[in-house]
């Protein structure tokens, strides 16, 4: 199975998707003349100077839009996802991460400013948007986005609820010597309770973890790279020299690299595979603009940032190529370099970064498959989602990963498709409506 899974990814991952993401990226980066650089500024002026602002209307506001779609990013991804990236191409994918993250932080905008113009309230007064309806509505492509639907309700299991449920038990095991069975059947419980409570009861929930756990994720990441600070220029450069070697540069190390490296940046920042979007047109903010910016800060935050530190903590206290330790195994070794405090830590962070995601990604599920079989059905999915949580939190993470990675890049083609095609709708800040 692990032999076919890689093979597959192989397949979805290959050069065709890879270009597929650099290109709109680059394309909404030009139409923006790359406002995620010139308009720093506004971002922060926009995003930080409103996260007081109340829900209203019946959704919820855009901070706790921003916890939760950030709740669901820096799960697994920022911890266990960057080792897996290291560990299967080298110190050279931190650097196309980044690189990718840059870029994609103009697509996250795009899909985001997409999904609050073509939101609406169904007959019960709920909002409704996200890829569905720019798909269905923009492209008037209502199969497509049935598509779209399926592959999202398949990626919100693989990557949002089975992924995150190994890590949790993982990195409990690692740390705690916790039975994944005692773990998996906890989590299945906390879960169950939070879901049912619908949007506000996650947003709440996120609310409150999210900044808490990324406050103590920047403290203890500090303490590893301050006691390992002479290795810190060593490794940025081991960073770059693996991105662009000679041996890179003959083939498939350089493609390795990049696979990996922008393969596990989606997987972090979820930019282009319009996830996200589910749950920022939930946000009670009117302006496409503000929350496409919203969207930005986000892949900042997650991916060039937390994931930049955790790649930093790895390298300078690992030996990452020998000790032949996979994710979340591997995460806790590096922090156990300053004792109980990193690795009880980094057990309880990726747990509740994790833990975070699979509530999160839940409703991704949930509004994918209510776009598929319709409301009265949903209570199904929330039986099924938290079945799959256990089943996941006991079988291998390698064939997790891979089934995640598949499913990301299935889910993906239908969204970039449609963002390319309504590309021209897209506007930015600055004086872009010019520009195609």
């Amino acid at each position: 199975m692990q032999n076919f899974l890689n093979a597959a990814g192989s397949v979805v991952w290959g050069i065709p998707m890879l270009i597929f993401f650099l290109f709109t990226s680059l394309r909404f980066t030009f139409k923006g003349r790359f406002f995620q650089f010139t308009g720093i500024g506004k971002i922060f002026k926009t995003t930080l100077g409103s996260i007081f602002k109340e829900k209203s209307n019946g959704g919820i506001s855009q901070f706790s839009a921003f916890c939760s779609v950030l709740g669901a990013c820096i799960g697994t991804g920022n911890i266990v996802g960057v080792a897996t990236a290291i560990y299967s191409g080298g110190p050279g994918t931190v650097f196309w991460m980044v690189l990718s993250a840059a870029f994609s932080m103009m697509t996250a905008y795009a899909e985001n400013y997409l999904g609050v113009s073509y939101r609406k309230k169904d007959r019960y007064g709920v909002i409704s948007g996200g890829s569905f309806s720019y798909i269905e509505n923009g492209l008037k492509m209502k199969g497509l986005a049935k598509v779209y639907a399926f592959f999202c309700l398949m990626s919100a299991i693989g990557m949002g609820n089975m992924t995150q449920s190994n890590s949790i038990s993982s990195s409990l095991e690692s740390s705690f010597d916790l039975s994944p069975v005692i773990t998996g059947t906890v989590v299945s419980v906390l879960c169950f309770i939070i879901i049912t409570g619908g949007v506000n009861r996650i947003a709440k929930v996120q609310t409150f973890t999210v900044p808490l756990m990324s406050l103590f994720y920047f403290i203890i990441s500090g303490m590893v790279l301050f006691k390992f600070k002479s290795n810190i220029i060593p490794c940025i450069s081991l960073i770059f020299k693996e991105a662009f070697s000679f041996k890179a540069l003959s083939g498939f190390g350089i493609y390795k690299a990049a696979r990996y490296g922008i393969s596990r940046g989606v997987f972090s920042n979820e930019a282009g595979l319009g996830s996200s979007t589910i749950l920022h047109s939930q946000a009670e903010n009117q302006n496409g603009e503000n929350q496409g910016i919203w969207a930005m800060l986000e892949v900042f935050i997650d991916t060039i940032l937390m994931c930049s530190i955790t790649a930093l903590v790895l390298l300078v206290s690992t030996n990452y190529n020998e000790n032949n330790l996979y994710g979340a195994e591997l995460s806790v070794l590096a922090y156990s370099t300053i004792g109980e405090i990193g690795k009880k830590g980094v057990g309880v962070l990726t747990a509740i970064f994790a833990f975070s995601s699979l509530s999160s990604c839940s409703f991704y599920g949930e509004k994918s498959f209510e776009y598929l079989f319709g409301k009265k059905y949903t209570r199904f999915y929330k039986l099924g989602y938290i079945a799959l949580a256990l089943f996941g939190s006991l079988n291998s993470p390698k064939i997790i990963w891979s089934f995640a990675d598949i499913c990301n890049g299935l889910m993906a083609v239908p969204n970039l498709f449609a963002l390319n095609c309504l590309a021209k709708e897209v506007y930015f800040p600055q004086k872009s409506k010019t520009l195609p």
